[in-house]
């Protein structure tokens, strides 16, 4: 199972649900370019092709040929995208409470977040209450393990966010739509009950249009649905991947 997290955000958002996986799964998390202790792009190179290529080179290199495929906001766009383009490949995709085409306020709020978000934080603390506004149902113990892996203390004693900053303001203008047919394998459009980034209506409707797709809402989530209730989210995709021939233990809180 390869996870792609979404913007800002590292492989380690996916540390609470890859340790109650991996006794039936080879979890594998991806920092993607711009994020975590990947590569920043010089000059900035962040388009949906930038990313999908790099999936694709490293799926090629980990041989990989028949896996589930999740991602959560931007990381969805990136593995839906890459599912339309190597069907053959995935064997089930999950994608997490973005719309397929996001609409031009996405965009111009991650422009303000681009020339507003903090260029360092004084402490864990003040990082785990910033995450707490957008995560309003979260555990603050699984938002500190978060914060502990998305900040860097530098030699200022400040703590400074591992991802570059240039993915905000390159985000690209997507538009999935005319590729949702092409996608072949089982797939789980799914998003938080209370999430402002995806609406009910566009989430059916993308669900309608992939051949073989079903559409689930977590409770008591926003946006960031596998942190705001994880055992709610995991109880989901497991019971997706066991429709899918994956034996699964069950989801923990």
């Amino acid at each position: 199972m390869v996870l792609l997290h979404g913007i800002g955000d590292n492989a380690h958002i996916w540390d609470h649900f890859a340790r109650n996986a991996e006794d039936s799964l080879r979890v594998i998390a991806v920092d993607q370019r711009g994020h975590g202790l990947s590569d920043w792009a010089t000059p900035p190179a962040y388009s949906c092709d930038d990313y999908v290529t790099d999936l694709d080179n490293m799926i090629d290199a980990l041989q990989l040929t028949e896996f589930v495929l999740m991602g959560h906001s931007m990381g969805a766009l990136h593995a839906t995208r890459y599912a339309c383009l190597r069907p053959e490949k995935v064997s089930g995709l999950i994608h997490a409470d973005i719309e397929p085409c996001p609409p031009e306020w996405n965009r111009k709020y991650l422009l303000n977040l681009y020339k507003q978000l903090p260029v360092f934080y004084e402490s864990i603390d003040e990082y785990v209450s910033e995450a707490q506004k957008n995560s309003p149902y979260a555990d603050k113990r699984i938002l500190h393990d978060i914060a502990v892996s998305a900040l860097s203390k530098g030699q200022d004693g400040k703590f400074h966010g591992q991802f570059d900053r240039e993915v905000l303001f390159h985000f690209d203008r997507y538009d999935l739509k005319p590729y949702l047919r092409d996608i072949r394998c089982p797939s789980l459009v799914i998003r938080g009950k209370e999430s402002r980034v995806m609406s009910e209506e566009i989430a059916r409707e993308m669900s309608n249009m992939i051949p073989e797709s079903r559409f689930a809402e977590i409770p008591k989530a926003t946006h960031p649905l596998h942190i705001d209730n994880p055992a709610e989210f995991e109880r989901m995709i497991f019971e997706f991947l066991e429709k899918l021939g994956y034996t699964c233990g069950e989801a923990h809180p």
